[in-house]
């Protein structure tokens, strides 16, 4: 799993009015360190991996949802 440059085709800029590019329909390609606009899979189309698509901030608030519930029961 390397980049193999295609990536670059896609790449998404940086809207100035919007904080979070993940709300605009943005994915990040962890190999090629980019995000890139790509509707068509959840994969790469340059190196095949998998894209993420939520920020990691979106899953610490989904942990600590889930810590709450548990204790309460």
């Amino acid at each position: 799993m390397t980049c193999n440059g295609i990536c670059v085709r896609y790449k998404a800029k940086r809207k100035s009015d919007v904080p979070f590019r993940y709300k605009e329909g943005q994915k990040r390609c962890s190999v090629c360190e980019i995000f890139i606009k790509w509707d068509e899979s959840v994969y790469c189309p340059c190196c095949n991996y998998k894209l993420r698509t939520r920020s990691f901030r979106g899953f610490q608030k989904g942990r600590k949802v889930r810590e709450i519930i548990i204790k309460r029961y």
